[in-house]
């Protein structure tokens, strides 16, 4: 017989984190991210405070989940470019698949690229996975074209393709419609890059 204060026998309930983090984000999109607590994300989403905590151990954390997933696809990418592919071009790839977000996840990034842009506090987060993504791009334009590792204009033109990157995707967020996030990226990086 199972008494009052016993938790039934069987699996315990699974938390789905991209659920919660839409719940999240689509509060700091609508009302503010200083504006609303990690108490009220918890209730929102349906779940303790304790379970989210384990998840999403800070409220930046609920922000920038996601983010290792386009890094992994970025990395993917490069990786996976044959010897004799121009360099930039494979670079340029990269950063597109990176920006190649699953339709499943369109609204949750959406919401996510408005809160980093509203809040410049947060973006700090994020840098050090934006840096080894520039880093890649860096290492592997010096590998493919046997450049010196300090050679500027290498330095240069990866750090302008990273911001075109995250400047199109800002826009994207507020303005691009059902246009896919990659193609944006796609014509930013030809606006920056153009062959």
């Amino acid at each position: 017989m199972e008494r009052p204060n016993e938790r039934p026998a069987g699996r315990p309930r699974t938390i789905d984190p991209g659920r919660v983090s839409l719940v999240a984000l689509r509060l700091f999109d609508e009302r503010g991210f200083d504006a609303v607590s990690m108490d009220e994300v918890a209730t929102a989403a349906g779940v303790s405070r304790r379970s989210l905590f384990r998840l999403f151990p800070t409220k930046a954390a609920l922000v920038w989940d996601g983010l290792e997933e386009s890094s992994d696809r970025f990395r993917t990418s490069l990786a996976a470019s044959a010897e004799d592919e121009p360099v930039w071009e494979v670079i340029r790839r990269a950063f597109e698949a990176g920006a190649t977000i699953p339709a499943e996840s369109i609204e949750v990034t959406r919401h996510r690229l408005r809160v980093i842009r509203a809040n410049p506090s947060i973006q700090q987060v994020g840098a050090p996975t934006i840096g080894m993504m520039t880093d890649a791009a860096a290492r592997f334009a010096v590998e493919r074209s046997g450049s010196s590792p300090d050679d500027l204009s290498i330095l240069v033109r990866v750090h302008a393709l990273m911001a075109a990157v995250n400047a199109s995707l800002a826009w994207w967020a507020l303005h691009g419609g059902t246009e896919a996030p990659q193609s944006v990226v796609r014509r930013a990086l030809r606006e920056v890059a153009p062959h």
